[in-house]
């Protein structure tokens, strides 16, 4: 369009005879002039223009007040001229709320996964924190090398057969936001979620192997033969007393075993194997199969089994959330042990179950969001604290 013909579109703006279609360009103009142009005004500018024009108008009104149809026509226009101002006033105000609140998002602390990170206590009391220490050889006792790997785990080897000593007792801890693996002396591989505690020998011997766990944690159990090539058996022992006191007897297998104190049972997981699990308040016992969940009670002295998607139990070890039709407490301990947050529920209980599944490598942020696309549970992030609401 050329200049001529752009000035006689106006002149018929003004005048008020121009069609739907031209009335619709001219004010497309004045909206993509004002907010091109206004975009970085702040509003006590904008304000400033818009009082100018009122007062243009006052002063048409006053000066040429005989010509009525003339003067309609250009308050009109400067009405419209007011319109399109306090669009960009309206999306200048938009745009700082937005700037605002994605700042909020941006400022609000971003809660980390956890990781590596462990203590180890030797049989003389001595503290080492894996967390801390360089790769390499990091104690040696009674004939024994403990190595920290690169990769995060903790290796035993008999440096002296003829000085190791089977009465020493080492405990390794993991904390909240921690998780570490360790290979025991007897080659048996050992995987600690956070918050849990193993205690072990340092060097088992040819009768039996017996470690302590709290917590959570997977094994897999290396087959050892006693003198006379029967194989030695390697038990389990969970000491968490109102009525769940359990032992878990496996001969060569891969299983986990779930024993917090601030869960409801112990739950231990077949993956492959057999295993025993034991009572120990009620003497009673139950053979597991590959595939199978044992659940043992403080309300109950029996042991319950059934049938479980036995990957899901160590989705953990795998570097995930796997939740199946959990409650929200549960998951919530979950998040809270790994994440090393505090938890507090506010209002109504959420009688709703969850499933999901997400990587635990994840920013508690993203966890709390996935969750929250249910629209049955909502949170908000104070500090380390965790608020849980319906």
């Amino acid at each position: 369009m050329s200049k001529e013909e752009v000035e006689k579109l106006l002149k018929k703006y003004s005048v008020g005879l121009c069609t739907k279609e031209e009335k619709a360009l001219i004010e497309s103009w004045h909206l993509n002039e004002l907010s091109g142009k206004h975009a970085d005004l702040n509003h006590s500018e904008l304000a400033d223009a818009r009082n100018q024009m009122w007062a243009a108008i006052q002063e048409e009104t006053q000066i040429k007040s005989r010509h009525s149809k003339t003067l309609w026509l250009k308050v009109a226009a400067a009405a419209v001229v007011l319109f399109f101002i306090g669009v960009v006033v309206n999306w200048e105000v938009q745009k700082n709320t937005e700037t605002k609140q994605a700042l909020n998002k941006t400022e609000q602390k971003i809660i980390k996964p956890g990781g590596n990170k462990a203590t180890l206590t030797l049989a003389d009391g001595s503290k080492i924190s894996l967390t801390d220490a360089s790769n390499g050889v990091i104690a040696s006792q009674a004939g024994i090398n403990i190595t920290k790997t690169k990769n995060g785990e903790l290796i035993y080897t008999v440096a002296s057969t003829l000085s190791a000593k089977k009465d020493l007792y080492n405990t390794i801890e993991t904390p909240r936001g921690g998780q570490y693996q360790i290979n025991l002396p007897d080659g048996t591989k050992v995987w600690l979620n956070a918050e849990s505690s193993l205690r072990y020998p340092a060097a088992f011997d040819q009768t039996k192997r017996l470690v302590e766990l709290k917590g959570e944690a997977y094994f897999e159990v290396a087959k050892r033969l006693d003198k006379n090539s029967k194989r030695i058996p390697f038990t389990v022992k969970t000491e968490l007393a109102s009525g769940r006191n359990q032992e878990v007897e496996v001969l060569g297998t891969h299983f986990n075993i779930n024993a917090y104190n601030n869960e409801p049972d112990n739950k231990t997981t077949l993956l492959e194997g057999s295993v025993k699990i034991k009572n120990l308040q009620s003497t009673r016992s139950a053979l597991l199969k590959p595939g199978q969940q044992s659940l043992i009670s403080p309300s109950s002295p029996s042991i319950m089994v059934s049938a479980v998607d036995a990957e899901e139990a160590i989705a953990w070890k795998d570097g995930f959330f796997s939740f199946n039709e959990e409650n929200i407490e549960t998951i919530m301990n979950k998040i809270a042990r790994w994440y090393n947050v505090e938890i507090d529920y506010r209002g109504k209980k959420i009688n709703k179950t969850f499933g999901g599944r997400i990587s635990r490598f994840n920013s508690v942020n993203e966890v709390l969001d996935m969750l929250q696309t249910t629209d049955a549970v909502h949170f908000k992030i104070d500090g380390r604290r965790i608020l849980v609401m319906p």
